[in-house]
Parts: structure tokens; C-alpha cells; sequence
């Protein structure tokens, strides 16, 4: 089939001062096939620290260089395809995005190339290959968010019109990557605002203060909402497992030199595991890659990403 060209032009705007700074080269004549993977590092880790533009703008450059050296319809090309729609389906879906024209936009990005990266995928893995199924669930997610514009990404919760921060302030921008401001100065005593917050307005299976729930998992499985959720809530290595990365959750925030970056990253592998996540072995490779990070923070490593899911 004929593919796409890799998108020209950045869509998510910088974070704060720190991004925005890996730049996005016109001419790729220069660079090789190790630029490729390179690239690729590059925009896992600056999306694991909060640098949602630099992430992108690697990705992108991952594309036009595998586009350029490999072809367009190459596994590698397939790969920095599908790691760039991943960024933008998380991002547009994160919690407290606004819908609208630009979340469209990030959406029919997504779900371009996921369409471009499967074929390459099911030719070289087979369709019931993991990076195939990946792909394919990212494309169906993408797509019912599309035919939904409306609707917040997580179900049963009232739309809203600006992005808000419950208590552990999850989302601090909007989709197009600005900053946003809260709607209300919070209290200056933050055991209240927690108190008063409670958990509310946090995405389910969410690691968060309080919430560990004896023998189950770190959220209330009563209010389990999702396919992933509901898994994790019927299995019991997978319920451990979540309880563990509610505590070492909770060390890792407490440790965290960048509190907002934290904030910013735990929403992102949120829906990370959300969008991709349909079986138990993903949920397992999530658990230990998300505990890799959060181990990371604690030993002052930073919060780089351990490996990929796949």
C-alpha cells in the first residue's frame, strides 16, 4: 500500500523552557541507518522526562531518516512510524487534554501511522505477532477516540473545559503542550489539597497516595473501568504487581528532583499501558518496564526509560 510521508511539520508544542530544543533538520542527506535507533532513544527519553516536543521532533527525524535510507514500507521505518504514533495517541488522550480541533489532529496523525506501521509489522511478525497486535490496538483506540471527540479518555468522568490537577496533579498542560495553570490556587497546606481532592479526579490504575487496597490493586477495583483494569483486578500476579508499583510509586514521587516532569511522565505511562495494553503478557512487560523507570527515580538515575514494551 501506498504510505504517507512522515509528517513535515511538529504539532505538539513545547512544555516549558527545557523543551524544544532537539532540533528538527531539513536535510537528512547527512545521517545513516544508526541515526535511526539513535533517534529513536532519544524521543523515548526525552518523553520519559517531560520533554514532549523533543520527543516528537526525534521521532519524526527517526521517520524521515528510516523513510530516506531504508523506504517507507521498511521495519525500521515501521518502527519509528509506530513509536510516533504512540507519542501522539498518549498525548492527545492524556487526562485533562482538551478535545477539539488540535486533539483531532494529534488523533488522524496517530492513526496514520499506526495504518502505515502494521502492514511492515504482520509482513515480518505475522498478525498475531506482538508488535503487530500493538499496532492494530493503538489503531482501534485511536480510532473510537475519533469517533468520540466529545468524550473525555477516561470513561464516566464530565468533560471539562480546562485541564485541572487532582492530587497528584497528573496533567499540567494542555495538548498542545503549553503549560496550563490550575483553576484554583491550591491550599497552602498540600495535605489538605491531597485530602480534599482525594482520588476523584485520577485516572483509574494510577498508582496514588492512600489507595492500596489490602491483597488487590493499587485502585479500587470496584471502579475499574477498562479492559486493562478489569484484567488487572481478575489476575492475582498482575493485582501484586500493580500493589508493588503503588509503593515504589509513591518512594519515586517523594524522590523526584523535578516534581512536574514526574507528574507528567506517570499520566503518559498511563495511558502508554491503556493504549497498547490488551493482553497479560503486555501488562507484564509494562509492569516491569514502569517499575524499571520508577526504581530509576529512586536511586537518582533520572526517569529515562528502562527498554521498550515490545
Amino acid at each position: 500500500p501506498l504510505l504517507s510521508a512522515c509528517p513535515l511539520q511538529p504539532a505538539v508544542a513545547p512544555a516549558g523552557e527545557k523543551d524544544g530544543q532537539f532540533p528538527l533538520q531539513a536535510d537528512v542527506s547527512g545521517l545513516t541507518a544508526t541515526d535511526i535507533g539513535s533517534f529513536l532513544v532519544i524521543g523515548k527519553q526525552s518523553a520519559a522526562a517531560g520533554r514532549p516536543r523533543d520527543a516528537e521532533t526525534a521521532f519524526l527525524m527517526a521517520c524521515r531518516v528510516a523513510d530516506k535510507i531504508k523506504g517507507a514500507g521498511s521495519i525500521e521505518s515501521a518502527d519509528a512510524r509506530y513509536q510516533l504514533g504512540v507519542h501522539y495517541a498518549a498525548f492527545a488522550l492524556a487526562v485533562g487534554a482538551p478535545a477539539g480541533a488540535h486533539q483531532a489532529e494529534l488523533l488522524q496523525r496517530a492513526e496514520g501511522l499506526y495504518a502505515d506501521s502494521l502492514p511492515a509489522f504482520v509482513a515480518k511478525y505475522g498478525a498475531s505477532g506482538d508488535p503487530s497486535r500493538q499496532a492494530s490496538q493503538g489503531l482501534s483506540a485511536v480510532r473510537q477516540a475519533l469517533a468520540q471527540p466529545a468524550a473525555r479518555p477516561v470513561p464516566g468522568e464530565p468533560a471539562v473545559e480546562a485541564p485541572t490537577t487532582g492530587s497528584t496533579g497528573l496533567v499540567t498542560q494542555a495538548a498542545g503542550g503549553a503549560a496550563a495553570s490550575p483553576v484554583q490556587p491550591p491550599p497552602s497546606d498540600p495535605r489538605k489539597a491531597q485530602k480534599a481532592k482525594g482520588d476523584e479526579d485520577m485516572p483509574q490504575g494510577v498508582p496514588q497516595s492512600g489507595t492500596l487496597k489490602g491483597n488487590g490493586s493499587s485502585f479500587d477495583c470496584r471502579r475499574a473501568r477498562s479492559a486493562t483494569e478489569k484484567m488487572i483486578c481478575s489476575d492475582a500476579e498482575l493485582s501484586r504487581l500493580d500493589r508493588e508499583l503503588g509503593r515504589a510509586y509513591e518512594r519515586a514521587r517523594n524522590a523526584s528532583s523535578d516534581p512536574s516532569a514526574f507528574r507528567r511522565q506517570g499520566e503518559l505511562e498511563w495511558r502508554r499501558r491503556e493504549t497498547m495494553c490488551q493482553d497479560r503478557g503486555c501488562l507484564l512487560r509494562w509492569y516491569a518496564y514502569r517499575r524499571a523507570q520508577l526504581v530509576g527515580v529512586i536511586n537518582g538515575r533520572g526517569q529515562a526509560p528502562s527498554e521498550e514494551l515490545r
